[in-house]
Formats: C-alpha cells, sequence, structure tokens
C-alpha cells in the first residue's frame, strides 16, 4: 500500500516518510572446552603428527572423540539473528533498477488551488524525473478546507487521493494544500505531503525522498525566490541526476559484516568447531611415560605408547615401546 514519502507546512517544518527498519540484538556466551600448546592445570596431552614431526595438544576434553551431529540443532537458535542482519547488506548496497512501463504511468497535474503558474516548466521537471526512474509523478493541489473538516492530517488526505486516483504502486504523490485565503497578516499556511507506492521503494529510499523533502520545505519557504511550482520542479530537478546511482554506505557495510561474522563465530565456538578437528581425529592421548623415538626402518621421530606401528611409514613398533589403548 502507498505510504508517506514525507513532508511539511510553513507552521511546522518538514518531516520524514514512513520508511520502515528493524533491529535485532543478540547474546554472547562462552565455551568450557579448551586446547593449548602448552600445559594448564586439568589438561592430558595428545600428540599427531605434521610433516614428519610430532605436534602436541594440551585439552581437557578428548579431542579425538565424535561429536554428536544433533548439536547442529544450535545453528536454529543463531539463524533468526542471521536473517535478521542480512536485510543490512541491501540497505548498504544500494543498485536502483527502472520499473518496467506495466502500468498506467500518465503523468497528472490537478490544480484544484488555483496554485501552479507554470505548469510547462513543472511537467517538464516530472517527464525527466519519470524517464529517469519509471515511477509516474504527479502533483495535485488542494484547499486545506478540502480535508482539515475530515482528516487528521494531510498525510491521510493523501493516502485517499492516491488510491482514488491509481491502482496501482508504481506512482510519486506530491499534494500540495493551500488555505481558501490568507490570514490578515499575510501567513499563508499551506502544507504538503508525498506519497509512495511500494513499488518506488528501491528507488525512493529514505536518502532520497529526505534530500527531496529539504529541497521542498527551503525552496516553499522562500515565497520571494520560489513559486509553488518552481518549488515542486526544483526538488524534482535536484534529485533526478543521481537517483539512480548505486551507491554503497560503507559504515553501514562494515558494521553488517562485523555483527555477521561475530554471529557465525560464536556460532562456531558453541558448536566447538575446530579448523583442526580433521588433525585432531588422528590425534593419540600420550601416556606419563611417553618418549620421543625415532623409527629403526624410517629415521622419523614417534612418541612411544601412542602406536603399534610407525606413524610414518608403517613399521612394525618394537612390542615394549607399544600402546595397549592408543587413545587412553
Amino acid at each position: 500500500m502507498p505510504h508517506s514519502s514525507g513532508g511539511g507546512s510553513h507552521g511546522g517544518g518538514s518531516h520524514g516518510g514512513s520508511h520502515h527498519s528493524s533491529h535485532s540484538h543478540g547474546g554472547s556466551g562462552g565455551s568450557s572446552r579448551h586446547t593449548r600448546s602448552t600445559y594448564f592445570p586439568g589438561a592430558s596431552r595428545y600428540v599427531y603428527y605434521h610433516h614428519h614431526r610430532p605436534v602436541y595438544v594440551y585439552a581437557d576434553y578428548d579431542i579425538t572423540a565424535k561429536r554428536s551431529p544433533f548439536r547442529f540443532l544450535i545453528l536454529l537458535f543463531y539463524l533468526p539473528f542471521i536473517i535478521a542482519f542480512f536485510p543490512m547488506f541491501s540497505q548498504a548496497y544500494h543498485h536502483p533498477h527502472k520499473l518496467a512501463q506495466d502500468y498506467d504511468y500518465r503523468i497528472i497535474i490537478e490544480d484544484k488551488a488555483n496554485v501552479l503558474d507554470n505548469t510547462a516548466e513543472l511537467r517538464n521537471s516530472l517527464v525527466s524525473f519519470y524517464n529517469r526512474t519509471g515511477i509516474s509523478p504527479a502533483v495535485i493541489t488542494v484547499n486545506n478546507s478540502d480535508w482539515q473538516e475530515h482528516y487528521s492530517s494531510l498525510e491521510n488526505y493523501a493516502y485517499d487521493l492516491y488510491v482514488n486516483h491509481f491502482e496501482d504502486e508504481s506512482h510519486w504523490l506530491i499534494v500540495y494544500s493551500t488555505p481558501n485565503s490568507f490570514q490578515n497578516d499575510g501567513f499563508e499556511d499551506w502544507y504538503w505531503e508525498g506519497m509512495q507506492g511500494d513499488n518506488t521503494d528501491g528507488i525512493l529510499t529514505t536518502s532520497v525522498t529526505n534530500k527531496f523533502n529539504d529541497e521542498m520545505q527551503r525552496d516553499l519557504t522562500a515565497r520571494t525566490r520560489y513559486t509553488v511550482s518552481s518549488a515542486i520542479s526544483t526538488s524534482f530537478d535536484l534529485i533526478t541526476p543521481t537517483v539512480m546511482k548505486t551507491t554503497i554506505r560503507w559504515d553501514l557495510m562494515f558494521f553488517a559484516v562485523v555483527i555477521v561474522a561475530f554471529i557465525c563465530l560464536h556460532a562456531c565456538l558453541m558448536l566447538g568447531i575446530n579448523p583442526k578437528a580433521r588433525k585432531y581425529a588422528k590425534a593419540q592421548r600420550c601416556p606419563d611415560t611417553a618418549q620421543e623415538v625415532a623409527c629403526e626402518y624410517c629415521g622419523y621421530t614417534y612418541v612411544t605408547g601412542t602406536c603399534t606401528q610407525c606413524p610414518h611409514c608403517g613399521a612394525p613398533v618394537p612390542p615394549q615401546e607399544q600402546s595397549t589403548s592408543p587413545n587412553v
């Protein structure tokens, strides 16, 4: 459904649109499993071989034991957090695409309040914007009395104008409202509101509409230099040249990468995932009397009490150096 892109008034300044965003918060935790290259209290010594050399690992758990695959159910806890933060990447990297001309894209200018002095210039600006974006802009001017007696705000009235004029979500309607007559001091109590269809959200982002809104409010307030029509056309002319450019918000991109990386790292720690898991699976627990001995056949070193065959060449190990229970 259409939603506000922002607006303003002579007495109240401008306001932003109704774009939505979501925020998520994650927790933290730790792991009770520890592995180190040096001894620490409560640790047992394990050995595996890399490039024909023994590598020792000290751990307070059995690093050779296979863990239950059901532990991966923990990932279900992290999945909502990852899904919640992925939209940040689409917000950080913005590559707009021109809308398809599969709707009634006729440009509408309805000057019910009779305040537009140069509709030719305004139409040129609207046409240029349409040609660049595929979004059909529309401008309707009304009197305050048209909505103030029956609507709580011009935004609600602009919504009704949109759905009654257009059957699609590809228009951008600008509504300008002015009093039937000025006050005694000459103050014009004007209002304006933008209403955009959902299909325009990929182009009319918050940064784009904020830029338009600031220019529109400033020009409408500077009535000695801008008429209503020139204020609208100037605001469209401001955003048209750059509205379709690809933009990257590096701050948001960096934040999203850091958060997702932290969640993935935390999940790996909770799952006990270790990049050396394959090497640890071949490790043997070293008995207290273990010693390093050179193989009589290949000359490479192995640890006594951990194997019955040389881990390098497969030659039999002397009985007095064999392990009766390799992982004990």
